[in-house]
Formats: C-alpha cells, sequence, structure tokens
C-alpha cells in the first residue's frame, strides 16, 4: 500500500441508532472518535435525532412494553430505510455501525452489496439487554450472540473490541472476523487538578460512582455497603449519571447518615467530581470496558472494582486492595474502610493510578483505529484492482 493511499483523507460512515442527548458510554465514545476523525476526514453520522451538519437522520422508534425505559434512557432505535441508508452509503471508504440493532444489521447489508470494508466495535453484551429488560435466561443470551455472530460481527471486515476480556468473549462465541482490541480511550479533559471539596462536602469521605441508573449497575450495593461501615457517618456517596432506576436509588440511599447526591452532569463538570472524591466504587457485573473508571484514573483518583465474569473492569485494578466480590457488599464494606482506615496509601495509590492510566489515553486509541481504517481500504482497493485485471 503506497504512502499516498495511506495519507488520503477518507469518507467514512458512522452508523448508530442514537446520537443525541444520551449519556450512554458507546454514544460518549462514539462521539469522541467522530470528532477527531473529522479533523482530517470526511464523516457522516447515519442516526435519529435533530438535523445537523454530517449528520443523515431516519425515524427513531421504541419497542413496545419497554418503551418508557428507552425513553427515560435516551436510546431509541432507528428505522433502518433502505433508501436512505444506500444514498448515505454509497461512495464511502469505510461503513463503520457501532450496535448490533436493526441498523445495524442492514447498514452491514447495504455495505456488503456496495463492496465498502465494514466494521463493528462490540459495545454491548447481551447481558445488558437482558438486565434492563428484566429478562432472566442464559438462553435468551446465548441466543443473542449467536444471532449477533451470524448477522452481524461474523459478517464484518474487522471488530473493535474496547478489551482483551470483550475479545475474548466474542471468541467464547465463535467469532470468525478478524478482531482488533482499541480502548474506548481517555480525552485530555480528565487529568488531575487542584480541586478544592465544596464547603458542604468538607470533611467528608466521598466515594464516587458514574454510570447509568441501571439495574446492571448495582449503585444500590454501594448504598449496603456504606450502611454496614464503621464509618458511614462520615462517608458521602455521589452518584452521577441518569436512569430508569433513580427513583429508588434516592429511596434506598435513605438510610445512610448522609443521603448520596445523585446529579446528572455536563462532561467538564464531571473531570471536578472525579478530582474531589476520595474514592471511586464501581460496582457493575457487565463492562466491556468502562469510561467512567478510565476517566477517574486519569484524575489521579482510586478505584474499587467489582469482580465479575462479565466484567471487564477488573482489569484496571492494580492489586486486590482495588477489588471486591461484586456479589458481596460486604467485602465492599471491608474494602471502603481499609481505605479510609489507610489514608497513606490512599494518596500513594492516587499517583499510581495516574501514572497507569496514560497507556489509555484516547490519542493512541484514534491511531490505531485510523490505521485500521486505511490497511482495510487499501486491502478493498487490491481487490478492486485484481477484479478489473
Amino acid at each position: 500500500m503506497s504512502n499516498e493511499n495511506v495519507k488520503r483523507p477518507l469518507s467514512i460512515a458512522i452508523v448508530i441508532d442514537t446520537y443525541d442527548n444520551c449519556k450512554n458510554g458507546a454514544v460518549i465514545s462514539t462521539k469522541r472518535f467522530v470528532e477527531l476523525l473529522k479533523r482530517s476526514n470526511k464523516v457522516c453520522v447515519v442516526t435519529t435525532g435533530t438535523p445537523a451538519p454530517g449528520k443523515i437522520l431516519l425515524p427513531k422508534f421504541y419497542f413496545f412494553g419497554v418503551k418508557r425505559i428507552m425513553k427515560k434512557m435516551n436510546t431509541p432505535l432507528a428505522v433502518p430505510s433502505h433508501r436512505i441508508l444506500n444514498r448515505a452509503l454509497r461512495g464511502q471508504d469505510i461503513v463503520h455501525v457501532q450496535f448490533p440493532f436493526f441498523l445495524g444489521l442492514k447498514a452491514i447489508r447495504v455495505a456488503r452489496r456496495l463492496k465498502i470494508p465494514v466494521v463493528t466495535t462490540f459495545h454491548i453484551q447481551a447481558e445488558h439487554l437482558a438486565m434492563n429488560a428484566g429478562i432472566h435466561s442464559k438462553k435468551f443470551i446465548r441466543y443473542c450472540y449467536k444471532f449477533w455472530m451470524k448477522h452481524y460481527f461474523n459478517k464484518s471486515d474487522l471488530v473493535i473490541c474496547p478489551s482483551i476480556f470483550a475479545e475474548t468473549e466474542l471468541k467464547f462465541y465463535e467469532l470468525k472476523a478478524p478482531s482488533t482490541v482499541i480502548s474506548n480511550g481517555v480525552i485530555p479533559l480528565f487529568k488531575p487538578a487542584p480541586v478544592k471539596k465544596p464547603l458542604n462536602l468538607s470533611g467528608k469521605f466521598i466515594i464516587l460512582s458514574v454510570g447509568r441508573f441501571a439495574p446492571e449497575k448495582h449503585q444500590g450495593k454501594i448504598i449496603t455497603a456504606i450502611n454496614a461501615s464503621a464509618h458511614s457517618e462520615n462517608i458521602q456517596l455521589i452518584l452521577l449519571g441518569e436512569g430508569p432506576l433513580k427513583e429508588r436509588l434516592i429511596e434506598t440511599g435513605k438510610i445512610l447518615p448522609n443521603p448520596p447526591l445523585l446529579y446528572s452532569l455536563p462532561q467538564d463538570k464531571m473531570a471536578e467530581y472525579y478530582n474531589f472524591s476520595d474514592l471511586y466504587v464501581h460496582p457493575a457485573t457487565v463492562e466491556v470496558e468502562c469510561m467512567a473508571v478510565l476517566e477517574a484514573m486519569a484524575c489521579g483518583l482510586p478505584v474499587l472494582i467489582g469482580r465479575s465474569p462479565k466484567s471487564a473492569t477488573s482489569q484496571f485494578a492494580l492489586d486486590d486492595r482495588s477489588l471486591f466480590d461484586a456479589d458481596d457488599a460486604l467485602d465492599l464494606r471491608n474494602k471502603i474502610d481499609y481505605w479510609i482506615e489507610h489514608p497513606k496509601e490512599l494518596t500513594s495509590a492516587k499517583e499510581k493510578y495516574s501514572a497507569y492510566s496514560r497507556m489509555f489515553r484516547i490519542e493512541a486509541s484514534f491511531e490505531k483505529l485510523v490505521s485500521c481504517y486505511h490497511n482495510l481500504v487499501g486491502k478493498a482497493n487490491l481487490v478492486k484492482q485484481i477484479r478489473n485485471g
């Protein structure tokens, strides 16, 4: 492949069901990469929502029975219009599909018919769908992965996995398509900064947790653990996010001496909270990576992560002091108490996590992604040349 081919700007179509006003980690990550790609490439986003330059819009819909939850989480699905997709994808160098739903499946079929290389990303685990829909069936999860492999991942020219865990998980379910690990990455906004605690929180040990207020995030376990802590009078829990379980968390949190504070914040304010907090706790049991933990680390905030067989997040723990059994609130209580009772070790951990986070900077992830794009385009062009004689 020539240097000229590698360096030339690409035309890239990003296909994603929802893009506006959604704090889902997959959407946030996609937006960050789109902004970087736009600096030297032509990018269009095929999605739902409001009109904007560089967007091609599709109608949206909600599933009957879970419409209320989907609306609360700002996660509509797109109606996969063949006419619109054919117009949007024709002439693109790369089609990058983010979700394995109706839009994504249709986009892959259209792209393959147009002989455009297809990249997919493993953002959503079947366990996410099951938990949010209240389905407790391993058979449902196996069916989802079997369907996705046949119609989505194994129809791709390349599958992006945010973590080694994510790649291993897909291979367990018989991924055959080429894959590579590319972290969602941390943007420069998240870095250590001298931020003082608000006056009303002065003297408190602040535990922070970030994520959707949804079943798989298990924020209620933090409340249970704090309630059992010998230091509960001095702990203030802050939960950043939004979602269908917000009212339940508020009600459950009333058992604490200092009820949890729940906020939905813009990105620039979140960095401030990471920097004045004392400990980040992540009890989620289902994650393909977890940007919030990466952001906490980048700000020098020590992390305490639930160990779960369906979560990649435990990869970020530097030692056992930063891990707890995700199913055991008392184990979480013990680890919280340990960090409160060992302030010098907590200070030392801040520096270690900040240094460790540097390997997950988004700039490195972006460079690897663009390199993958160019490799696929180069291969596609070579195939065309051979076919044309």
